[in-house]
């Protein structure tokens, strides 16, 4: 009796060990070895990045950078001799910084990661184009796209993959077409107009809140003058 006991024993721990062997090579393949073997693909095309951490791929590199950029800009703004902030269009390295610093020593091409998802930055409009133009059902979307973040981004284009990608790109297409497209374009002096006008609606109500008389402003009021001019 106690031979049995023991040999059930010897079954059950066998049985856990095994599964808790399973697992840790399981986890480990997801997390090492699964994004080692894309980063050396990668790097057998000449693509190459920065090296990620364990477990947090390059996140900690992109916030140093990016806490290193916004010290360095308060620096500045300190300056006595610095004129004020200059408004730019080029937003990318003043809010992604990290990419800037990457795309001037790997290439307009290289591999980062996020935690064990390795992503891959194109800044080459020729690439680019000729991956948009590829109608192949081979080239998929990464397929936490949908699982992991399926709530927010739907089943658009820039999601999902395969038939469903198919079926969007063929319902959007129309509407890039060249002669539509003329026709926005056609559309850029009401653009500014209405650009200017919304300027200067806003100083006008810049101007009723910095009157020294002026001790209340109807917000509701201006709102629907402002509405009513459009």
């Amino acid at each position: 009796m106690e031979a049995e006991k023991n040999l059930t024993g010897k079954i059950i721990s066998s049985v856990v060990l095994g599964g808790l062997l399973v697992v840790v090579i399981y986890v480990y393949n997801l997390l090492v070895l699964k994004p080692n073997r894309l980063r050396s693909k990668l790097e057998k095309q000449g693509i190459r990045g920065p090296s990620p951490s364990f477990l947090l791929g390059n996140i900690p590199e992109m916030k140093r950078i990016l806490v290193q950029f916004q010290s360095t800009a308060k620096t500045a703004l300190k300056d006595p001799h610095h004129d004020g902030v200059a408004l730019a269009h080029d937003w990318l390295p003043t809010v992604f910084p990290c990419f800037e610093q990457w795309r001037n020593e790997y290439g307009p091409i290289f591999v980062y990661s996020t935690g064990n998802i390795q992503q891959l930055y194109i800044a080459d409009p020729e690439m680019v184009k000729e991956v948009s133009l590829c109608v192949s059902l081979d080239l998929g979307k990464p397929s936490y796209l949908s699982k992991d973040r399926g709530a927010m981004l739907g089943q658009g284009i820039f999601s999902s993959s395969g038939p469903i990608w198919a079926h969007q790109r063929k319902i959007i297409a129309p509407e890039l077409y060249f002669h539509k497209v003329k026709v926005c374009k056609s559309l850029s002096y009401y653009n500014q107009l209405m650009v200017n006008r919304n300027i200067c609606a806003f100083l006008n109500f810049s101007n009723e809140i910095n009157h020294p008389k002026q001790m209340q402003v109807s917000m509701i009021e201006f709102l629907l003058l402002y509405i009513a001019t459009k």
